[in-house]
């Protein structure tokens, strides 16, 4: 295969266009479930379709419904070259807010103005009432004019960016320079439920099919943050971290709070749970490959709706898990093994204060045990009750709606009053949308792609005197999750058995495309905040030139 023949020399000015393009998405606003989002896909879409090479084949950049209803869309562009073999560039569109921006929201996707707006407050704050840390750091960045501020330059419309202006440099090569296909795709709802990215696992098969594409690679586009010298940012990594949202509605014995031995305490129990699990290093999953975070708490609430003298008849907490190498399945049955301990203890110091109050409760407290169980097993004890069908209807008419967690607090709730469950226990399901983890395996494809970017990642560093490191992990969610996935049947039907909500559970179709996807992208700062900025020359500069360089390399291997 006849490989491109391309020096750094070649193409010095990636940056240029990069910055061009990188300031035109980020100018169009696209905040997850806005109008801003719903109205991107057309203006990409018109913007691609100026080019030569789409004006000419335009029947080769369409776009392609997100799912679960979110009102977007996907945008794919598609590249010619010799032959089946394609690589993937993918990224998401959608945004945060950008509320926090307070008297700069005007400004907010204007990168330039923003940039002279920001340092002129920043300047004048600092002589008027100082600067935060943060704040001097980001003012020292801005003036430094290495830095880009706006909402979703750094997540993620300069690595889309880098993306296009790598499609773009492709499509200009005579097609007998072009020795592969190169497909690139951006996606909303990222920031959201993923629906843009879950829509392009089920629809590439048959993409694949129709236009003759075998999918060999995947380059992601997301960014990384670096509150340092960008040595920790600049960074390829080989997989991704996934996630399970584990809820645990723990459920006590109400009772007057001057009684409180009348009944059992379900705060109690979720303090003790909180106590084993919040930030516990030896929760964290762990591979030959890196570590994930430590659990973390992302919801706590009781059942009070009003105040009163009641304690609470159940506390709902849902943790954020982190894998690297657990399957859903085992994050589960460690948590359910958790949870035991957990209601033991805490029953038995229940019991020893109230004997310490003299209480004549004690000995029933002494000898009461506290179920532990999971929502599959709820869901069985409501269907023996009542009906499966009676079940179903009362599933079905919880909306799902933006926050997974209420839908799954509501159903599991209603299914304890339906199950005739008493207190105490502890009911553990999935409380969101399974985020799958991913690395390189041991195929050919795999080690290809592995060994490009270990090599072009140590010539880029001799050439730019500049750390470029290879990571096992990208640390944060990505839409990588649902890309390259082979299906894994036993762990669908467990996410399925197991979570509340019907549409949380999206697994990817039988027929799904199986390859190797890696990260490369930009490195910035201040994620998701006001002071969210890019650093630009490693992002219009570096990042495509190594996004070229790999995927010639692919294409070579194959």
């Amino acid at each position: 295969m006849t490989a491109l023949l391309l020096t750094p020399t070649v193409q010095g000015d990636w940056f240029v266009r990069a910055r061009e393009l990188a300031l035109l998405l980020t100018s169009w606003p696209s905040v997850t479930g806005q109008p801003g989002e719903t109205a991107f896909a057309g203006l990409l879409e018109a913007e691609l379709r100026r080019w030569p090479i789409f004006a000419a084949h335009p029947e080769n950049v369409w776009l392609g419904r997100a799912r679960s209803g979110h009102d977007a869309w996907n945008v794919y562009a598609l590249v010619e070259g010799h032959g089946t073999q394609t690589v993937l560039l993918a990224g998401h569109y959608d945004t945060v807010s950008t509320d926090d921006y307070g008297a700069w929201q005007p400004l907010a996707g204007e990168a330039e103005a923003l940039q002279e707006a920001m340092c002129h407050t920043l300047e004048t704050q600092s002589v008027s009432r100082g600067l935060e840390a943060s704040e001097r750091l980001a003012l020292a960045d801005l003036q430094s004019g290495e830095f880009l501020p706006g909402r979703g330059l750094l997540d993620m419309k300069g690595g889309l960016a880098a993306g296009l202006a790598v499609l773009e440099h492709y499509s200009q090569l005579p097609p007998e320079q072009r020795p592969g296909n190169l497909l690139f795709v951006t996606t909303p709802d990222e920031e959201g439920r993923s629906s843009g990215a879950r829509a392009v696992a089920h629809d590439l098969p048959d993409i694949a099919v129709r236009r003759n594409l075998k999918l060999v690679a995947g380059l992601n586009l997301d960014a990384t943050a670096d509150v340092g010298d960008g040595s920790e940012g600049r960074a390829a990594y080989l997989g991704t971290v996934g996630k399970v949202l584990l809820s645990a509605l723990v459920v006590g014995c109400p009772t007057h709070a001057a009684y409180p031995f009348d009944g059992v305490s379900a705060s109690l129990m979720t303090a003790e749970l909180l106590r084993r699990v919040e930030a516990n290093p030896e929760l964290a999953d762990r591979s030959e490959l890196g570590e994930a975070a430590a659990p973390a708490c992302l919801e706590l609430r009781d059942s009070r709706t009003q105040y009163d003298v009641t304690t609470p008849a159940w506390v709902w907490c849902a943790f954020n898990v982190l894998t690297v190498q657990r399957q859903p399945s085992e994050v589960l049955a460690l948590f359910r093994s958790l949870a035991e301990e957990v209601a033991a203890s805490a029953q038995a110091e229940f019991a020893r204060r109230a004997a310490g109050a003299g209480s004549l409760n004690a000995p029933r407290l002494m000898v009461q045990h506290p179920k532990v169980l999971t929502y599959g097993e709820l869901r069985a004890l409501a269907d023996a009750r009542v009906g499966a069908d009676a079940v179903q209807v009362r599933i079905e008419s919880t909306l799902s709606g933006p926050d997974p967690l209420r839908a799954s607090r509501e159903i599991t709730v209603a299914l304890m009053g339906l199950a005739g469950l008493d207190g105490p226990a502890i009911i553990l399901g999935f409380g969101a949308l399974h985020y799958p983890h991913t690395h390189l395996g041991d195929h050919a494809a795999d080690t290809a792609l592995k060994a490009a970017i270990v090599r072009h990642a140590q010539d880029l560093e001799q050439e730019t005197g500049l750390t470029l490191r290879v990571r096992g992990h990208f640390a944060g969610i990505s839409d990588m999750s649902f890309l390259g996935q082979a299906a894994n049947l036993p762990e669908q039907d467990c996410l399925r058995g197991h979570t509340p909500h019907p549409a949380h559970v999206d697994p990817v179709p039988a027929d799904a495309l199986e390859f190797p996807i890696v990260n490369i992208g930009p490195w910035g700062r201040d994620y998701h905040q006001r002071l969210e900025r890019i650093h630009a020359p490693y992002s219009f500069q570096t990042v495509p030139e190594l996004l070229w360089r790999v995927m010639q390399d692919v294409w070579q291997a194959g």
